[in-house]
């Protein structure tokens, strides 16, 4: 046995009980952003448990840093939602098999070496720009419905931050579905439930080809697609990476994270859902909950998937305008806290460079575009400039 077989079975050694603790709370951390970012997709939210079960059971086994979180994020989300709108479920399982090929691809060429040449304006703008896109996909979701909507938006916005305060050993917008879809049950005002919304059938999900693999035209939609999703979610999870290469004190392989999340990603296809990413702030919840192997991901993916069968009838009683404000705040949370003292402290052109990537996302509707575009464009400028003898 070479000495990575063994680094990788130490990873799932650890204290047993606070991991598989550590795994079920984290869970329970994933429930509401499972559901809220299935309707960003557009799809039903029995397809975006799904997903998120299916990928954090197989990315503990195939992931390269340990604790780190994947599943469908709001990055992917928003892009798979034109794609489900226009072609259907059909065309987003193949997209998402698309993007895990091309995600596996990216990593075995090593790809994570270019996004290190990633300018920071461009990845402030990239974070800036998502959430913003996050942000205002959820208003319809508040406004314009009914005064009892605005009150369970404004009574979900205070059980958070209050709960984020305060309570520790459950996370806050879980707290807040919890609180509110009881009051709703019991008082049955005049709000928009999520099966008003969705339609909740559970299935065993079984191992298949997608049909629309047999439709040229598709194809062509769904290879665009699969492109920018792999694109997105490489980026997404190669800060996150980072992020938690910090917060554990040790290094990651960034390129065999994306090998590893290539293939959660194809196997979920493969399964029927639809694809994702690391996601930050699970991440961070899943280390200071005390998880220190596989062990607690593992639970967390075999947990979900339990949680479809038992739940499923539970989550279409939840309010919209909740899932809305769970949403909103972790749109908030994504906005990059380094954009003010960036642009004080950088030339005039780099606050340029965070600008123009937050309008070529947000007038395209397309992340990827904008991290492509203004980071050949930084690089053509600066190569003009050297040859000038100046410096951008």
């Amino acid at each position: 046995m070479n000495v990575r077989h063994i680094s990788y079975f130490n990873q799932w050694h650890g204290a047993l009980v606070t991991n598989m603790l550590a795994g079920v709370l984290l869970a329970l951390a994933l429930l509401p952003g499972a559901i809220a970012f299935s309707f960003i997709a557009g799809v039903s939210p029995t397809i975006g448990m799904l997903s998120t079960g299916l990928m954090m059971l197989v990315i503990s086994l195939t992931g390269n840093r340990t604790l780190m979180v994947s599943a469908p994020s709001s990055g992917v989300s928003l892009v798979v939602a034109p794609l489900m709108s226009s072609h259907g479920m059909p065309a987003v399982i193949l997209a998402t098999l698309i993007m895990g090929i091309i995600q596996i691809l990216m990593g075995i060429c090593r790809i994570n070496k270019l996004l290190d040449y990633i300018p920071t304006g461009v990845v402030i703008g990239f974070m800036n720009a998502l959430g913003v896109l996050l942000f205002t996909s959820q208003l319809k979701n508040i406004l314009n419905i009914s005064n009892a909507t605005y009150v369970i938006a404004v009574a979900s916005f205070l059980i958070i931050w209050l709960a984020q305060r305060y309570i520790r050993f459950m996370p806050a917008p879980l707290i807040a579905i919890i609180i509110l879809t009881i009051c709703a049950w019991w008082l049955k005002p005049d709000i928009v439930y999520v099966h008003h919304l969705a339609s909740l059938h559970i299935h065993v999900p079984m191992l298949s080809f997608p049909d629309a693999m047999y439709d040229m035209h598709i194809v062509g939609i769904s290879s665009m697609y699969g492109v920018t999703m792999a694109i997105v979610a490489v980026v997404q999870t190669t800060l996150t990476a980072r992020m938690m290469d910090a917060v554990t004190a040790t290094k990651s392989d960034k390129n065999k994270e994306t090998i590893g999340q290539g293939v959660a990603n194809t196997i979920v296809a493969l399964f029927g859902g639809y694809g994702g990413s690391a996601l930050v702030g699970q991440s961070r919840f899943n280390a200071t909950m005390g998880a220190t192997s596989r062990v607690s991901t593992l639970i967390t993916g075999a947990f979900l998937l339990i949680s479809l069968f038992v739940f499923g009838d539970i989550i279409g009683q939840i309010p919209m305008a909740v899932l809305a404000t769970v949403l909103i705040t972790i749109s908030l949370n994504t906005f990059d806290r380094r954009t003010i003292s960036f642009i004080k402290v950088s030339p005039i052109k780099h606050g340029a460079i965070v600008v123009l990537t937050m309008l070529i996302i947000l007038s395209t509707n397309n992340l990827a575009a904008g991290v492509v575009l203004v980071s050949l464009l930084y690089y053509l400028i600066q190569g003009f400039n050297k040859r000038k003898g100046r410096d951008i």
